[in-house]
């Protein structure tokens, strides 16, 4: 585990209790659940058996790729589904989320019990919390005692950046496998449990990979293997943007761990699309609420707390990302161990350092 780093010595102003009071202010229609998300299930499926059925029977290298992209966005936005699930937002019934989430999740044969675990507990509980968050970048000890890292950080920035953005596009099953490693070997699991993650993953790896060599490489290649880079790619490109420029936080800090990105004006009515993934803010502080209603909590949270609200487009966000070193030297601050360079946080001089400072830029509060 990596040693946990010293906080900022100067004293942070005290943190609201922000589920409190943004609470009042919501109508308890918003933590009903919602099950509309359901419906998209049937789009998905839809979108996924017809390219299938055009790539068996009127295979084309022409239409192919075209085809490849349209089932991996799917499977992205069917992994957004069964995140909505796993959270409660469609059935407070266990068992249904599981089942459902089970599915949604399949292409990336994320188990919905690790999920549970992982995501639901440790990345939540603890969000960007050093040695806690599964899910949080690095800090230096992670960069002293990992060649792979040391070895990224002597290549220059542009070569770094894309070998890691290329990573995008396997990174999301990358640490799904992880996880489930730590799993079953070094965090406190039953038996029964760790028997329950691998069957489902077995199951899940099996139905993809089983029914589409079926039905013909061609199908298989193109109509899953290929999909599933671009749907890891869309996934981690929400996750990477909704905490990486975040500084590492208090536990209860969810507004200063978490960003909330919005799609450019001729994509966003992909929102609905991707279950209003990039309300992350909203999400963190209300995790059990339908993706439908976060958009709607991201106008009070903004209203409340407008010096601690952070919110930009997801393009924007993406190039902070290329620009910025992914290695924390203190909570607040990223460091280049090589150029010895250093930029703030989001919150501690990010804005500043690329001239986005709230008075300049609208999407910024």
């Amino acid at each position: 585990m990596a040693t946990i780093l010293t906080p900022p010595e100067t004293p942070e102003k005290a943190i609201p209790n922000y589920r409190q009071q943004i609470r009042r202010e919501l109508p308890d229609h918003v933590f009903r659940p919602d099950h509309q998300n359901l419906l998209w299930f049937a789009v998905h499926a839809a979108i996924i058996g017809g390219s299938w059925y055009v790539l068996r029977n009127h295979f084309s290298f022409w239409v192919a790729p075209f085809l490849s992209i349209a089932i991996g966005h799917s499977f992205g936005c069917m992994g957004f589904i069964g995140h909505d699930i796993a959270h409660g937002g469609t059935f407070k019934s266990m068992r249904m989320r599981d089942i459902l989430a089970g599915i949604a999740f399949s292409p990336f044969w994320i188990s919905p019990l690790l999920w549970r675990k992982w995501h639901n507990g440790e990345h939540h509980g603890h969000t960007q919390v050093d040695g806690e968050d599964p899910d949080a970048l690095f800090t230096m000890e992670h960069y002293k005692n990992n060649p792979v890292l040391r070895f990224l950080y002597r290549l220059s920035p542009v070569l770094r950046n894309i070998i890691i953005f290329g990573s995008f596009s396997f990174r999301m099953t990358q640490q799904n496998l992880r996880m489930l490693v730590l799993y079953l070997f070094k965090r406190p699991t039953k038996p029964r449990e760790k028997v329950q993650m691998v069957l489902e993953l077995v199951l899940q790896a099996s139905a993809w990979i089983g029914v589409s060599w079926y039905l013909g490489s061609q199908v298989l290649i193109w109509g899953y293997l290929l999909p599933l880079l671009v749907a890891n790619a869309l996934v981690i490109s929400y996750i990477a943007t909704n905490h990486f420029l975040n500084p590492l936080a208090d536990e209860s800090d969810v507004l200063g761990s978490s960003l909330t990105v919005t799609l450019p004006p001729a994509l966003r009515w992909l929102d609905p699309w991707h279950q209003y993934f990039g309300a992350h803010v909203a999400h963190h502080l209300f995790p059990q609420v339908s993706a439908r209603n976060t958009r709607y909590i991201e106008d009070k949270a903004k209203e409340l707390f407008p010096d601690r609200y952070h919110s930009m487009p997801l393009t924007t966000a993406l190039v902070l990302l290329w620009k910025t070193p992914w290695i924390y030297e203190t909570h607040t601050t990223f460091i280049d161990p090589q150029a010895d360079q250093r930029i703030g946080t989001l919150g501690h001089g990010l804005e500043e350092e690329f001239g986005l400072k709230p008075k300049d830029n609208p999407h910024l509060r």
